[in-house]
């Protein structure tokens, strides 16, 4: 029996190739998409403001993606704790649209609604757009417009990283969202920049894509915090083999991977169908307040039944990859044999639920070098980062599966 199935070949390490069928199933496609992590403030706050505008780039990865959709939420990771949170509380209602070149397009919801009101912990997601083509390699950019039913009360809140051509702030009035192009700030207050939770669509070859699960190491502190910096895993994921896998930030500072869990943090798992892998960065807070080995491997372990039984767009469940715990200055003596049992443990596999285990420890540099003895200078995150994107290589497929790779579906 022959199978009309249209065929992509892509390319494989060591230089062979792979035939595989062209993707069928939506997924994240760009870069420079987050959970929101920064504490609300009052959308007047002292002023008259009543709409908070926002753009910002995102970068698409090795495919030429059509079906586009843009997701946003309404809930955060806690600045200082990592805890989730369903906030703001106010409702708020959003425009969302997608510049891709000289070509705006204004993004509908509900079959042709040109707004929506995302309330607390909520999710929403445009209408595809049937006409938009994201080309590959290529930079689009993500207009938006928020406002809250009673700007003197209601409250927004944003980001704390820079993407190219960040933009955020408050206006007395009016909207953007139709413009093409840098955003006329005049007349605006501070406000906030709202990166989505995910742009979707469906790609015309195999591409991976992915989240981080991330704390302030993870996030950028101590590099600059612009669009080509921004920490050691942003660095490299914008430069794999020379290509950019699209990625997802649910991070902060002070996170703990005991609060990523589903358990505790279960807004953060929706979309990870549309995902290939998932990379668990966070871990050294969770030792640096005496959690002990079994603790911490128990968070891993149900953080990655999860992502390991989620079936991806490519019909596979989704990678769990497990960064070492880097050397910390502080650590004392018990917390330091936790950190070489953990990574040790991930280095042997987890018991089958670590996929792919990457160490950056031999190019962290010298913690005594770091102001605090725990976040690595720019120069350490710009050393982790080729040996990180190395690593990464494998995961450019996404139908990579490495070796002894245990299924739990």
């Amino acid at each position: 029996m022959m199978l009309g199935l249209s065929l992509s070949i892509t390319q494989q390490r060591g230089g062979g190739s792979v035939v595989h069928p062209d993707p069928t199933e939506r997924q994240l496609i760009a870069s420079f998409t987050a959970v929101p992590n920064l504490a609300p403030i009052v959308m007047n706050s002292g002023g008259s403001y009543t709409v908070n505008q926002m753009r910002v780039g995102h970068d698409v990865g090795r495919a030429n993606c059509r079906d586009i959709r843009i997701q946003d939420v309404q809930f955060r990771v806690n600045p200082g704790a990592g805890t989730e949170l369903s906030t703001p509380v106010a409702t708020s209602t959003w425009r969302r649209a997608v510049e891709i070149g000289s070509t705006t397009y204004v993004a509908t919801y509900d079959g042709g609604a040109a707004t929506k009101d995302l309330v607390a912990g909520g999710l929403i997601e445009t209408d595809t757009i049937p006409t938009a083509v994201a080309a590959a390699n290529s930079r689009i950019f993500v207009r938006g417009v928020r406002t809250v039913v009673d700007p003197t009360t209601g409250q927004i809140n944003g980001l704390n990283m820079n993407g190219p051509a960040s933009q955020g702030f408050r206006t007395v009035g009016g909207n953007q969202i139709a413009g093409n192009g840098t955003l006329n700030n005049s007349g605006s207050g501070g406000g906030n920049v709202v990166w989505p939770y995910l742009i979707t669509g469906i790609p015309d070859i195999p591409m991976a894509c992915g989240k981080v699960v991330g704390d302030s190491i993870g996030q950028y502190l101590n590099d600059t915090n612009t669009s080509t910096t921004g920490g050691y895993i942003k660095r490299g994921l914008q430069n794999v083999n020379g290509e950019v896998i699209p990625w997802q930030f649910q991070g902060v500072d002070a996170n703990k991977m005991q609060l990523q869990t589903p358990t505790l943090a279960p807004l953060q798992q929706q979309g990870m169908e549309l995902l290939t892998f998932v990379i668990m960065q966070c871990i050294t807070n969770d030792i640096n307040a005496n959690r002990t080995l079994a603790q911490v491997k128990a968070d891993f372990i149900e953080i990655a039944t999860e992502v390991k039984t989620t079936i991806g767009p490519y019909g596979l469940p989704v990678l769990m990859i497990g960064l070492a715990c880097l050397n910390r200055g502080p650590f004392n003596g018990a917390q330091n044999t936790v950190k070489n049992d953990y990574n040790d443990w991930l280095a042997a596999g987890a018991d089958g639920y670590c996929d792919v285990y990457i160490d950056l420890r031999p190019y962290q540099g010298d913690t005594a070098l770091y102001s605090d003895g725990i976040h690595p200078r720019t120069t350490d995150h710009a050393a982790m980062a080729t040996p990180f994107a190395a690593a990464m290589a494998p995961m450019l497929d996404p139908y990579y599966r490495p070796p002894g790779y245990v299924s739990l579906v």
